[in-house]
């Protein structure tokens, strides 16, 4: 099963962020309108941006989080109906939390 949605962030630059989430299972975007970079952590460890394009589908497995610089970012997601997401520190990258859903 399958769950859909729609994805604003609440974040509008980087420096915003805190922390990362990594679902258990791939989760894909879809920008239907205005601007919107994810952040993620590579395999390397590294901090990496994608900034997504209108009509791009994007999936993430990594740790990730995303920001709007005007908040107009709206994108279409979906994920597996049932995960667990696992909160990481962006700085240290140690788990601050995990959420089953």
């Amino acid at each position: 099963n399958w769950r859909i949605g729609i994805y604003r962030p609440k974040y509008r630059s980087r420096a915003e962020i805190s922390e990362l989430e990594q679902h258990s299972c791939p989760e894909a975007f879809l920008l239907l309108q205005g601007e919107l970079t994810m952040l993620y952590r590579d395999e390397a460890g590294a901090l990496r941006e994608k900034a997504l394009q209108q009509g791009e589908l994007v999936t993430f497995s990594e740790p990730h989080a995303g920001f709007s610089a005007n908040l107009d970012g709206v994108a279409f997601v979906v994920e597996n109906a049932r995960f667990e997401t696992v909160y990481t520190d962006l700085v240290t990258g140690q788990e601050t939390r995990r959420v089953r859903v």
